[in-house]
């Protein structure tokens, strides 16, 4: 069992095992301290309006740390070896977590925005989960893949369905106002992955012309 372990992780992009490391250790952590009744983990990381309005301002990045469960645990860990694995063919570590951050932290101002006065806390990965997701679908855009049972399309026409499917799947069970927060964190990484690319373009030089050259032309 150990080495299986051991292989799996071996297996994994640098930056994929850093956020399942930290996903896991904070879970079980949480959990031990729940059960041992010490203290409550959630309750100091996750992220409700009034408590950025009133200074805790740790927590518009804190609540992606730990996992709201163990589904949450599967199912954003399962993302992020799937979509994480591809973005670090051209991504460095550090582009990873500042890529998790920005998504972590947008989609927690979109929180502070839609729901200012609410106590309903967000906690969980989820957002940073959407926007590799997204990535994926823009850095990767024109690759083809293959959907069972003989169906091609390029990788953007598949996460803008899977984007949907997620999308509709999160308002149903929490609301369209809870979607939309989760939403944000593709958001927020779509437009830092847009001004990265602008920065990026070589800047076409212009000819300096001198004026005494315009002057003798004329």
């Amino acid at each position: 069992m150990r080495g299986l372990r051991q292989w799996f992780m071996s297996s994994l992009t640098p930056g994929v095992r850093w956020a399942l490391s930290v996903w896991i250790v904070f879970y079980l952590l949480g959990l031990a301290l729940d059960l041992l009744s010490i203290a409550n983990l959630g309750g100091f990381l996750m992220l409700t309006g009034p408590a950025v309005l009133h200074g805790q301002v740790w927590r518009l990045a804190s609540y992606a740390l730990l996992p709201a469960n163990l589904l949450d645990l599967i199912v954003n860990g399962i993302s992020v070896i799937v979509f994480g694995g591809m973005l670090e063919r051209v991504w460095a570590r550090r582009e990873f977590v500042i890529y998790f951050l920005i998504a972590a932290v947008g989609a927690g101002l979109a929180k502070l925005a839609l729901q200012p006065a609410s106590p309903m806390p967000l906690l969980g990965p989820s957002p940073i989960s959407f926007a590799l997701m997204v990535a994926a679908g823009r850095l990767f855009a024109h690759e083809r893949i293959l959907v069972p049972p003989s169906f091609q399309m390029t990788m953007r026409q598949a996460m803008i369905l899977l984007a949907v499917l997620c999308f509709l799947s999160m308002a149903y069970t929490m609301g369209w106002t809870n979607a939309l927060i989760r939403v944000a964190g593709g958001a927020f990484g779509l437009g830092y992955l847009w001004l990265r690319s602008v920065i990026a373009q070589p800047r076409v030089a212009r000819p300096a012309v001198s004026k005494r050259i315009n002057r003798l032309e004329l």
